[in-house]
């Protein structure tokens, strides 16, 4: 756009959260507890493996290598802009602060990501824990863990640990596990945890936690029952909050609460010079969205044809377990919540045959439609939900029709053709409420 650009970061490692603590990181370490189980597992295909034992270390290893190149790569596209290092806060509506230095300018972009939310747990600080942050550098990790929540990255890591031979308890609050998405979908993933040898108790309130003699203990509750868990080991994943600490947003007329930075459709704050984009507004943790908003954020500081955020497909997520969640487009949660009328068919893996042949049987997946067919949202939970989502994403961005995935061929034998089987279902059922139309 032919504009002068300045960025501004902390002290900390250049590349971002995704690259650094988050999205990467992970993903690579889940591989490698992937393998491992697949090698625990190769009997029920009538393959003979023995010994496997995960080292850890090695793992870890992996990981800072392969995220090394990464960061070099991102550090390289950052290092092209004028940069400035340290605690930026605003000093005005159009000046920013960073130690000696202060920069002036027309528009401001606030992404500042988010960190670890701490919970006002009793006992917790005193007793200590680890963060997602810290697992994924843990090359000798205790024996057993308690893990506090039961969202994406709690499932994740405790499955991660879990399959790196620790002994893992998960806590939630929720009557499931991933709380914000369709009963179902918790319950599915929650028995493969479960499988997994991992204790999962949901429907449980954490009261305190203590430290007793090198080992932690989390007191709670289910109902009128109080419960004792003990481990080596608390792992906090409870959530993550928008980092604005120490930014003087007030300074510069900008609104913020707990929740993240005040935006309006068009992602700019109540100083309309000043946008933001990403986690610190709270929205959608998700990288994708990040980039988006960047990218309309700066669109919107200088077009005088702004463009609103629109977030229906962006909104498309997964959960890297196995097996694997993804969801594009509504729920059913929502689609009741926002009184649509729907009709919804779900078929799951251990019915299809590549997924019987492959072993891949856990799981199902769900197409919600409206009375006239339009796909209205698509949840999978199995093998490579992360990737066959993306077939859901195209029907959606289409505004497709059930009937238009009968129409197009799917081959046989794939995991991808799962999605042929509820859309039929729905099909069927569309023609026959057009039969009791024409005879009633």
């Amino acid at each position: 756009m032919g504009k002068r650009v300045s960025l501004v970061d902390g002290d900390g490692p250049l590349g971002g959260l995704c690259i650094l603590r988050g999205c990467m990181p992970s993903k690579t370490v889940l591989r490698s507890a992937e393998v491992a189980h697949l090698a625990r597992t190769a009997g029920d295909v009538g393959v003979t493996v023995s010994g496997v034992a995960p080292d850890v270390a090695a793992v870890i290893a992996r990981k800072r290598r392969i995220i090394e190149g990464f960061a070099d790569y991102r550090v390289g596209g950052i290092k092209e802009f004028p940069l400035f290092r340290g605690q930026p806060t605003f000093t005005g509506p159009h000046e920013l602060a960073i130690g000696p230095d202060t920069i002036r300018a027309s528009k401001f972009v606030l992404s500042t990501g988010s960190v670890v939310n701490l919970p006002d747990i009793p006992g917790l600080r005193e007793a200590g824990y680890v963060t997602s942050d810290d697992v994924l550098e843990l090359e000798k990790p205790p024996r057993s863990f308690i893990t506090l929540g039961g969202g994406p990255t709690a499932c994740e890591l405790s499955q991660y640990l879990r399959r790196m031979d620790c002994d893992v308890t998960m806590v939630q609050r929720s009557p499931t596990i991933l709380s914000s998405e369709d009963p179902d979908v918790g319950e599915a993933l929650g028995s493969a945890l479960e499988d997994d040898g991992i204790q999962l108790h949901t429907a449980t309130v954490v009261k305190r936690v203590e430290a007793d003699g090198g080992r932690k203990r989390v007191i709670a509750q289910r109902g009128p029952h109080e419960m004792a868990f003990e481990a080596d080991e608390i792992f906090l994943a409870l959530g993550r909050r928008p980092n604005v600490d120490g930014l003087g947003l007030e300074r510069a007329g900008v609104r913020s609460d707990a929740r993240g930075v005040k935006v309006n459709e068009y992602l700019e704050t109540t100083n309309p010079d000043i946008c933001a984009a990403g986690d610190v507004t709270g929205s959608y943790e998700l990288v994708h969205v990040a980039v988006y908003e960047g990218q309309l954020a700066a669109h919107n500081a200088f077009d005088k044809d702004k463009r609103r955020s629109q977030y229906d497909l962006q909104h498309a997520r997964a959960v890297f377990t196995d097996p694997q969640v993804a969801i594009a487009g509504k729920t059913e949660r929502q689609l009741s919540e926002l009184g649509i009328s729907y009709s919804s068919s779900a078929f799951p893996f251990d019915d299809l045959g590549k997924a019987i042949s492959a072993n891949l049987t856990q799981g199902f997946i769900k197409v919600m439609a409206g009375k006239d067919g339009v796909i209205l949202g698509v949840t999978i939970v199995g093998a490579e939900a992360a990737d066959l989502i993306h077939e859901a994403i195209a029907l959606l961005y289409f505004k497709a029709n059930v009937r238009d995935v009968l129409e197009m061929p799917h081959l046989h034998p794939t995991l991808s053709e799962i999605i042929t089987y509820p859309a039929e279902e729905l099909c069927e059922r569309l023609e026959g409420e057009a039969r009791v139309l024409v005879c009633p």
